[in-house]
Formats: C-alpha cells, structure tokens, sequence
C-alpha cells in the first residue's frame, strides 16, 4: 500500500461514513422526539403525500361528524318544542270536546273560550321564539336545512322544518264578526272556512257567512294534531339517519387514523434501535477518523 502525505483516502472514507452515521443519530433522535416517522417531505415523499390526503380527509370528517351532532341538537330541541305544541292542542281538542255539552252555562263556555285563547297565544309563541343557534326554525323562517356529513361537496343530509304557528295549522284567535269583546278560536277547515269552537258564538270569523260548531271544530283540531305528528315522524327518523351517520362517520375517522398512523408514526422500538446503533457508529467512525488523520504520520517515519 502505497504512503502518501497530499491524500488520504482512508479518512475520506471515515468521515463519509461519519457523517452517513450523523444523519442516521439526528433521524433517529428527531422521529424518537416527535413521534413521527415523516417529519418532512424528503423523509418519504409519497408517504408524506398520502398521509396529508388521509389528515384532510380525518378532519374533513370529523367536522362533518360535529355538523351531523350539531343537527341532532337542533332535532331535539324542535322535538321538546312540538312536543308542548302537541299538548296544547290535545288541551285545545279536550276543551271542544267538553264544551259540546249541553250542561255549560254561558260562563263555563266563556271560560273554556279563555284557556283555548291563551293555548293558541303560546302555540304561536312556541313557534316564533324556539331557536337553536340564533335561528328559529318552527315558525316562518321554516325552510330546508343542508348538513354538511362527508367530506366531499354533495355529501349532505337535507331536513325540512315547518311552520307549526297556529294559523299555519288551521287555528287561530279572532275577533267576532260582531264586534265587541268577544275572542273566538277559529279553526280552518278544508274549504278554508273558520270554525268556531265556542257553542255561543253566531261569528263569522271569515267573513263569508260559513260558521260550523264544535264537530267541525274537533275535525279540524284533530287533523292539526295529525298534522304535527307527520312532522315530528319526519323529524324522527332524521334523527335516526343522523344516529347513523354519526356512527359510521366515527368509524371512517378511527380506521382512517389507524392507517395514516401505520404511515407516519414512530416505531419507537424500532427508532430506539436505531439510535443505539447510530450512537455505537458515530463513536467508532470519530475513533477511525482520528486514526486515518494520524496515517500521514508515518510518513516522517521514514524521512528521519
């Protein structure tokens, strides 16, 4: 082997693989750090493209899945508010039930006239002041609601909400075509002619001289009482697609994270290895470099 003094080739080698070795401990070292095996592009390139593709898609869909959560809160809140609007309209059925009777004084009809007035007044309050979100959704602001629940445009759930304010119902209060102090609860039939619920009232809440008595009335509440319960049908099986889509949602999020986990993180025991391996060369490669450096020496050896 020939001794040369202008190159050394040896420690060239030394320090190539001193620093391959360098980079293998700072690798090891940040992955071991972070958790990740891609911290950046040039450590995979195409796993760090499909990684960003799965991470957009992850959190595309778990915000779908709060959109779809969202929804069902709006659901339950519309529920417990038809609900009440349910009630009040069975009260309102009973009092023209009871109201039929012959046995009322003029007073007992009266008095039923006032409570079904007062159930009226709070229908239609139910209906303009229930909100979820700032927006009321039962009274004329009722439209078709779009849900965001994929991750891609078009991945919608529509649900309908409807106007359960008492006059869109057939019912509503209204003066006597008499004039007075006189309130009716008027129902509207499917002529659109109003019904009076009140035994005593000769009104004409219309104004076209078609006044029926309570077994018209009790049709019409009746069918307002059919009426909302479509809609709460309706809205229940939304709540169950919803439920549903929910579900699957969570599903698609978790195997979706399990595979870009498989790409981008950490095998801390593989990493830990490599680390101890790293530290191991990087030790040896500084002992031969130095041993490389002193070759030269020899050199003087034989010039001496």
């Amino acid at each position: 082997m020939a001794i040369v003094v202008n190159t050394n080739i040896a420690s060239m080698n030394a320090q190539r693989s001193l620093a391959a070795n360098t980079h293998d401990l700072k690798s090891a070292m940040e992955r071991l750090s972070t958790g990740s095996k891609i911290n950046s592009a040039a450590d995979d390139a195409a796993g760090f493209a499909i990684a960003e593709s799965m991470t957009a898609q992850v959190r595309g869909l778990s915000m779908a899945a709060k959109n779809a959560n969202d929804a069902l809160g709006l659901l339950k809140v519309i529920e417990n508010a038809t609900n009440d609007v349910t009630d009040m309209l069975q009260r309102i059925r009973e009092l023209a039930v009871q109201a039929q009777s012959g046995t009322n004084s003029s007073g007992d009809v009266a008095n039923l006239q006032q409570e079904a007035n007062a159930l009226i007044e709070e229908i239609i309050r139910v209906s303009e002041d229930t909100t979820y979100n700032g927006n009321t959704y039962l009274g004329s602001d009722a439209n078709l609601i779009n849900i965001q629940v994929g991750y891609n445009d078009g991945d919608v759930i529509a649900i309908q909400t409807y106007d359960v304010d008492s006059t869109e119902l057939g019912v509503k209060i209204t003066d006597t075509a008499g004039g007075g102090d006189d309130i009716l609860v008027a129902l509207k039939d499917s002529s659109g002619n109003y019904l009076d619920i009140s035994q005593t009232a000769n009104a004409d809440p219309a104004g076209d001289g078609s006044v029926n008595r309570v077994p018209g009335a009790l049709e019409v509440i009746t069918g307002a009482i059919d009426q909302v319960a479509s809609y709460k049908a309706e809205w229940g099986a939304g709540q169950n697609r919803l439920n549903y889509t929910v579900s699957n949602l969570m599903n698609v999020v978790e195997f979706t994270t399990a595979a870009r986990s498989r790409i981008q993180d950490a095998d801390f025991a593989v990493e830990a290895a490599r680390l101890a391996k790293a530290q191991v060369l990087q030790q040896t490669g500084t002992a031969m470099l130095a041993q490389a450096n002193a070759a030269p020496q020899l050199a003087l050896q034989l010039i001496k």
